[in-house]
């Protein structure tokens, strides 16, 4: 057809598809989280209501960005407004029957949808700057489209035993961050830290983590100046936010060690249902298998600046998994997602170009 053959349809036909390609594998890997977890609105102590409210336990009471947006936005918008998004959101059984949520009160229904559509924003986002990344490391176009949607629909089997919609705006962060240290872009870098660390503390640890990526662009005393000034802004967001909660229950962390030891003995091949169907919860064996060959395959073919910050990654997040988070929680491995989306980049090219004989296949 002649039509496709017209330069400019062309040019918008390669922006177009990716698009419906990210937002199709967004939406699927959004779908399994909200069905497996929702926003865990009857679990006291963790619930939307109480994070809406303020009066959820510490520390997941800190994660408050996208609560604040979902709180701000409405202020904007007329009542009258309001009422027929949510009869239209209702009428189409968008959320509520789908997935059994009609406790939730009356009073926070507009910001429970908008919280469900920010998350899903962050996701669908995530995957264009993962596709930048990827391009950088490899090269590849197809990786850098195959790996994003790979790693959208591994998300929902990382939130095992938990799952939180905070986990969306941490991955969006985490991937702009590592883009901007790739790219040199400094000053962006510092801006976002705040907000990112008023999304999740998680981010604070994961700043030192990009030195090796962004020393290659700033050089290493720069870049040491550039992360102590992220990290101080951070740092005083945090304070701040542990100030307004310091009288809820719980504590910045919880202790978890000997819960650890535990769970050394079992759990391997405990499963549960994502996706509709059985899959691998937690430290299942055959995922952990599928890691460690991921790891064989790609070690050699990373550059240095991403083995280091895989080391790095993981000298921070191992110590802090095992003395402060559950066990099997492997939502709590975040601080190695990009390390890992790195690998898998590498994996798919070379799985592509199948032929080559240094093929990973």
């Amino acid at each position: 057809m002649k039509f496709f053959d017209s330069p400019k349809i062309k040019k918008i036909l390669h922006y177009i598809l990716p698009v419906f390609i990210f937002y199709t594998v967004a939406a699927a890997s959004f779908n399994g989280f909200f069905a497996k977890w929702a926003f865990l609105d009857n679990q006291n102590g963790i619930s939307f209501e109480e994070m809406y409210d303020g009066t959820a336990h510490r520390p997941f009471v800190h994660r408050q960005l996208i609560i604040s947006i979902a709180k701000t936005i409405p202020s904007f918008i007329p009542e009258k407004a309001q009422e027929k998004f949510v009869a239209h959101l209702q009428r189409h059984n968008y959320i509520a029957d789908t997935y059994n949520n009609t406790k939730i009160q009356q009073r926070y229904i507009v910001e429970y949808y908008l919280v469900y559509f920010i998350s899903f924003i962050c996701l669908f986002c995530t995957m264009f700057i993962l596709q930048k990344i990827c391009i950088e490391i490899t090269g590849n176009k197809i990786s850098g489209i195959l790996t994003p949607c790979l790693f959208a629909l591994i998300f929902p089997l990382l939130e095992t035993v938990g799952g939180y919609f905070y986990d969306f705006g941490e991955i969006f962060f985490f991937s702009l961050a590592t883009l901007l240290a790739i790219k040199g872009y400094w000053l962006a870098l510092i801006f976002i830290s705040p907000v990112a660390e008023y999304n999740k503390e998680s981010f604070l640890f994961f700043l030192a983590t990009l030195f090796p990526l962004l020393a290659v662009k700033l050089g290493n005393k720069k870049t040491f100046a550039v992360l102590t000034a992220a990290m101080f802004f951070s740092g005083l967001v945090y304070l701040y936010v542990k100030s307004l909660y310091a009288g809820n229950d719980g504590g910045a962390t919880s202790f978890h060690l000997f819960t650890h030891i535990n769970y050394i003995f079992n759990g391997w091949f405990n499963t549960e249902i994502t996706y509709g169907v059985i899959f691998g919860r937690g430290m299942f064996l055959p995922h952990v298998l599928f890691v460690a060959w991921l790891i064989k395959c790609t070690w050699k073919k990373l550059s240095t600046m991403w083995k280091f910050h895989i080391k790095i990654a993981l000298t921070i997040n191992l110590p802090l998994f095992i003395l402060f988070c559950y066990p099997n929680e492997l939502r709590n491995f975040s601080l190695l997602y990009i390390g890992f989306i790195a690998m898998l980049s590498i994996f798919i090219k070379e799985s592509v170009y199948f032929e080559k004989k240094d093929s990973p296949l």
